[in-house]
């Protein structure tokens, strides 16, 4: 019985290291995103400040709900695409998606 309870996989320090480095370039992008976007919002469509403000609230706030949405699909999915597992299938259909 002793045997049946496996230790934790501990990420090396070069792994740890590339998922920070990771997350960091996404949050950069995050950052440029919002920033265009208040730009546009303000510059291009002529909205208020406020508004642009919300805008990018009501933005947030589905995104956050939506992606409860989308993983509650993607754990439900039986099987990958082409043996390519379950979530690097919705990976993909995502990336083509974008293009």
């Amino acid at each position: 019985m002793e045997g049946s309870i496996s230790e934790p996989d501990v990420l090396s320090k070069r792994s740890k290291f590339v998922y920070s480095v990771g997350l960091v370039l996404n949050d950069v992008t995050s950052s440029m995103w919002f920033s265009y976007t208040l730009v546009f919002y303000n510059r291009v469509l002529n909205f208020p400040n406020a508004y642009s403000g919300y805008l990018l609230l009501i933005e947030q706030i589905s995104n956050a709900i939506l992606t409860l949405f989308v993983a509650l699909i993607c754990d439900r999915t039986r099987t990958g695409l082409f043996h390519y597992g379950k979530r690097k299938t919705w990976h993909l259909i995502g990336v083509i998606c974008v293009l």
